[in-house]
């Protein structure tokens, strides 16, 4: 069953110019396309990741999955709901977890930065405090959650970003790049949570964006490859893998740099 649908999506964005560049373009710079009619599909319970080297265009299909941006052509849906008709539907039926967190406040206790997101998405009382407390628990930070943000570690706080993300028990969990900045066993930890705990378990349907081989081969169950704003291909990691003789000898490296044009 299709939870999350995409067709032919199209995003572009001004070019940054210099002021002298920009009057001589009389205000209307050129603008660079970030999406080039990108379709794909997420089926119910599927961990999907979205492969690509930086600036294929793997965050502008998170946003615009996060309804944070608007298209310029093409239709998205989440659970049925189009994200630009119906975003207030969509944004219930998701829990982001950006690449980047900055949105906490550092002076705050990560229970009352939780508190805070939480009242934001609706919640409140005890089921509010309920769910802080489970999620603080099964992500290993329920004895600092009193404590600062601001003396949180990184890993710490990729912790308590999926912990909000999960606060209103979403149907699909949008993770960006979530082990960019932890160390090896922190990744591998956060790999299997997600996998054991928040697909096999909770039956949560993930969609990953990532750069990373290993990460994209060992959790993903299938993959979109995006090269310069276009989908290259769609599929299993072995079936990425077979897509020309020469990656099916060489593997999963060689695949993905001959499908984004690096081979």
């Amino acid at each position: 069953m299709a939870c999350v649908v995409a067709e032919g999506l199209t995003k572009s964005y001004p070019e940054t110019v210099s002021l002298t560049a920009w009057l001589r373009a009389r205000g209307r710079p050129q603008r660079r396309a970030a999406l080039r009619g990108v379709s794909f599909t997420v089926r119910e319970g599927e961990i999907f990741g979205i492969l690509g080297a930086n600036g294929a265009g793997k965050t502008t299909i998170l946003k615009i999955l996060s309804t944070l941006v608007v298209p310029d052509g093409g239709r998205m849906s989440v659970a049925g709901h189009d994200v630009a008709r119906e975003p207030a539907l969509v944004r219930g039926a998701i829990g982001l977890c950006p690449a980047e967190e900055r949105s906490f406040y550092t002076r705050l206790s990560g229970r009352e930065n939780l508190r805070f997101f939480g009242r934001l998405q609706g919640l409140g009382g005890a089921a509010l405090e309920s769910r802080i407390e489970s999620s603080a628990v099964r992500l290993g930070i329920a004895d600092r959650l009193d404590g600062l943000v601001q003396g949180y570690s990184t890993g710490m706080r990729q912790r308590l970003n999926l912990a909000r993300a999960l606060l209103p028990a979403p149907r699909v969990l949008v993770l960006d790049e979530p082990t960019k900045a932890l160390d090896p066993l922190s990744a591998l930890r956060l790999r299997r949570f997600v996998r054991e705990e928040l697909v096999a378990r909770d039956g949560h349907t993930v969609i990953i964006a990532t750069n990373q081989l290993d990460e994209a081969w060992s959790l993903c169950d299938r993959l979109l490859v995006l090269s310069a704003g276009c989908a290259v291909a769609e599929g299993t990691c072995r079936e990425l893998e077979a897509l020309t003789p020469e990656a099916k000898r060489a593997g999963a490296l060689e695949s993905f740099l001959h499908l984004v044009g690096e081979a």
